[in-house]
């Protein structure tokens, strides 16, 4: 890659602008002795030629606040690691799920993993029955419903993203109320048939498994409850989005697909109800 002068020159308007021609030599002098806001702006600007020079890659605005919320990534560290791709889904779960302390129901994850989402899920609720469904043999076989359009993108195969229960127990060990149902999708949502649900969050990346858990959970939930397909914004999950579009033509919501890779259905009022499971 060229580097071409003024590459790491500051946006007009931030105050940091360096002097002409000099944009290099000034970046190398703040990245090692400017504030601690001259210091950011290179380091968020590096990142940006760095995702240009890799091509089909951008850095996301970063001064944004939930970034800077220290307890959550105290949290997220724990039951996440160094795995930092899915940190705005999961901040994403635990504030919509925080906006549904008044509707009655239990919560539900299809695809637990190792329990992360559920974590930020039981957390946000503060309380109540939280059902966690995986197979934790991985993904079943994909059907040609999963198979990718775009070249850039990798095929799913049977037992990809397979992980032991044993550490998702450990990641919820601090929440009793944590149900767990290891085995195939759908084999066991015949145990929670007469339970009411607030939240459902799906994140099983198949066509089938998105398909069988929505058409169980979708009637069980609360008005005013809502539904996240994990999958749905991926294009390595064509399977899950047409799932949920296919089911979604005889419903009265739409799905919202947010800028995080997330669909949200938030359910309306039905005529049937149902109890939380005791």
């Amino acid at each position: 890659m060229i580097l071409r002068p003024g590459l790491l020159q500051p946006r007009s308007g931030t105050g940091l602008e360096p002097p002409p021609r000099r944009s290099w030599w000034w970046a190398l002098r703040r990245l090692a002795f400017g504030t601690a806001a001259e210091r950011r702006l290179i380091r968020y600007r590096l990142a940006e030629i760095a995702a240009s020079a890799i091509g089909g890659c951008w850095v996301p605005e970063d001064q944004k606040l939930w970034q800077q919320d220290q307890s959550f990534w105290r949290d997220y560290r724990r039951v996440a690691g160094r795995n930092l791709r899915s940190a705005e889904r999961k901040y994403a779960v635990r504030e919509l799920v925080r906006a549904l302390a008044d509707v009655p129901g239990d919560t539900a994850e299809c695809g637990v993993f190792e329990g992360a989402t559920s974590f930020f899920i039981c957390q946000a609720r503060g309380g109540g029955t939280h059902h966690a469904f995986d197979s934790f043999a991985g993904l079943s076989a994909p059907a040609s419903e999963d198979e990718p359009e775009v070249s850039t993108a990798a095929a799913w195969r049977a037992g990809d993203l397979c992980r032991s229960e044993t550490v998702a127990r450990r990641n919820l060990a601090s929440f009793p109320e944590v149900r767990f149902y290891p085995g195939w999708i759908p084999e066991r949502f015949g145990e929670v048939a007469s339970c009411r649900f607030s939240f459902v969050h799906i994140d099983v990346d198949l066509y089938r498994p998105t398909r069988d858990s929505l058409e169980f959970f979708y009637p069980r939930v609360s008005p005013g409850g809502m539904i996240v397909c994990d999958d749905y914004g991926y294009v390595n999950c064509p399977g899950a989005k047409q799932a949920c579009d296919e089911l979604a033509a005889d419903w009265p919501e739409p799905w919202i697909h947010l800028p995080t890779g997330q669909g949200l259905l938030i359910k309306q009022a039905s005529e049937s109800d149902a109890s939380s499971c005791s």
